[in-house]
């Protein structure tokens, strides 16, 4: 019985090795950058709309608004795939910081009424 402790333990370090490649994987294809560009432009338009009128502030938000389209239009095109995969796996930290990003100044962001709703 002893025998088949390290074997067991074996067999697990490589299921979630194998685990942690898929999912890097599934991040950094052209499916999963164009989800996750969508749902930061999403964002960004929430964001646009609940936060101050600050010139500085509406301008990155409106920077991250295009940049997520912009990449929405090239990952939807064909040549997307043949990006090398760490290129791809900078798309994807640079959504993950912008999201971060919107989610923080959404969350300064003051309600809009001092009533409970």
């Amino acid at each position: 019985m002893a025998e088949g402790k390290p074997v067991v333990a074996w067999v697990r370090r490589k299921w979630r090795a194998y685990c942690a490649v898929r999912k890097s994987a599934a991040e950094v294809n052209p499916g999963g950058l164009l989800r996750l560009a969508e749902e930061v432009r999403t964002l960004a338009e929430a964001a646009r709309r609940v936060c101050p009128p600050e010139r500085r502030l509406q301008s990155r938000i409106r920077g991250i608004f295009d940049e997520t389209h912009r990449l929405s239009e090239l990952a939807a095109q064909p040549e997307f795939r043949y990006l090398a995969p760490d290129q791809r796996q900078l798309l994807h930290r640079g959504l993950v910081h912008s999201r971060e990003q919107l989610l923080r100044v959404m969350g300064q962001a003051q309600a809009p009424t001092r009533l409970l709703q």
